[in-house]
């Protein structure tokens, strides 16, 4: 029998034995090939997608790192490594293995990256790689997200006009997408285009009503709009929807509550923004505010 028809049969029995989650079978057959054929890598892709699956990604990269010792000019498993690290958020590791390639030959190496290098929050150089890949990407499958990226980049790196261009382009495919609309209100709200950033949060929010950062995003917009009780609801819904709202949230929603003559809660807000951050200077000079209306109120009530 033709061994390459062998090879492809019990790679087959493997992933059979993976589908019906018999996960220790699909890995000793993996195994079997590899002691027998150690050059035929898609057993070594099955192998680190079993341990992947078992939670236990250290031996899946130790085997990968190991083949590419033995064969350190193979794109294909550079790559596959390369993408293996990114979805483990093993960015730094992903970053040294991919920078073998050349983007030339292997056009998403500059998309992949950017992606590592901006979660690792260095945004010039991930701007400089998300450009390089849009610049060649042509009709790569990749190009709309690359714009995603690039806007999220540019809004990181303060630059709102080229954010909004990049988010243009991607509006194309993703227009329905509920965290490009969070990126148009995000990008509105910095150009001080605060009645812009309204529908497109607010579509956000209907798109993905579960996540919490739109609804902080939501409360600043309409606190800047003067609307005073959206933003006390949205600060609201976003903390209620967050393990652990932050001292300038709490802050935030107190000086809405203040603005809607709400001082008693104000103050309340304000006692848990200083809990959380004694030195937050915006909450210790609302405080000062809100108490003092407080009592004033008090004074006028013959209390």
């Amino acid at each position: 029998m033709d061994i390459k028809y062998q090879l492809d049969y019990k790679i087959k029995q493997a992933r059979d034995f993976q589908a019906q989650g018999k996960l220790l079978h699909s890995l000793q057959f993996y195994e079997t090939i590899i002691n027998d054929h150690p050059e035929f890598i898609d057993a070594y892709f099955g192998i680190a997608e079993i341990y992947e699956l078992l939670g236990n990604i250290n031996p899946a990269i130790s085997l990968l790192k190991e083949y590419l010792e033995t064969d350190p000019e193979n794109k294909t498993a550079r790559l596959f490594l390369g993408q293996f690290l990114l979805r483990n958020a093993r960015w730094e590791e992903a970053i040294d293995i991919m920078s073998y390639l050349l983007p030339e030959e292997e056009i998403t190496v500059n998309f992949f990256l950017g992606y590592a290098r901006f979660m690792l929050r260095d945004y010039e150089l991930a701007r400089i790689n998300f450009v390089k890949f849009i610049s060649e990407a042509g009709q790569s499958e990749l190009f709309q997200e690359a714009n995603i990226y690039l806007a999220k980049t540019e809004i990181k790196l303060c630059n709102y006009d080229k954010a909004l261009i990049c988010a243009k382009r991607a509006d194309v495919l993703y227009s329905n997408y509920w965290e490009l609309n969070a990126i148009y209100a995000e990008i509105y709200y910095n150009l001080d285009m605060h009645a812009h950033a309204v529908s497109p949060v607010e579509k956000a929010l209907k798109l993905n009503p579960n996540e919490p950062r739109i609804y902080e995003l939501a409360g600043k917009i309409y606190f800047k709009l003067g609307d005073f009780i959206k933003a006390e609801k949205n600060f609201l819904k976003h903390i209620e929807l967050t393990e652990e709202a932050s001292s300038e949230v709490y802050a935030k929603l107190a000086e809405a509550c203040l603005r809607g003559n709400k001082a008693k809660d104000a103050l309340a807000y304000y006692d848990i923004a200083l809990k959380l951050d004694p030195m937050n200077k915006y909450a210790l000079e609302g405080k000062k505010s809100a108490a003092s209306l407080v009592k004033n109120n008090l004074v006028n009530d013959g209390l």
